[in-house]
C-alpha cells in the first residue's frame, strides 16, 4: 500500500508537498490525469506534470520521485 508510505513522508519531508487522491472519491480528477492504474504517483512542478510512476513503492522510492 502506497497510502502510509506517502503520509510518512508528508510528515517529514515539508520541502514537498504531498497529497493522496482517493479515485473512487474522486473520479474526475483520476480522469483529468489519465490514472488508468492504481497506486500511481504524479509529480506536479509550475502546474505541469514532471513525472509519474506506477504501481507499489518503498519510502526511498517516494522519495527519490518527489526529488527528481
Amino acid at each position: 500500500m502506497l497510502r502510509p508510505v506517502v503520509s510518512k513522508i508528508a510528515g517529514e519531508d515539508a520541502t514537498v508537498d504531498y497529497y493522496y487522491v482517493d479515485v473512487d472519491q474522486s473520479p474526475e480528477l483520476a480522469m483529468k490525469f489519465g490514472v488508468q492504474s492504481i497506486p500511481t504517483m504524479i509529480l506536479i512542478k509550475d502546474g505541469k506534470e514532471a513525472g509519474r510512476k506506477i504501481g507499489a513503492a518503498r519510502e526511498a522510492d517516494v522519495l527519490k520521485f518527489a526529488h527528481s
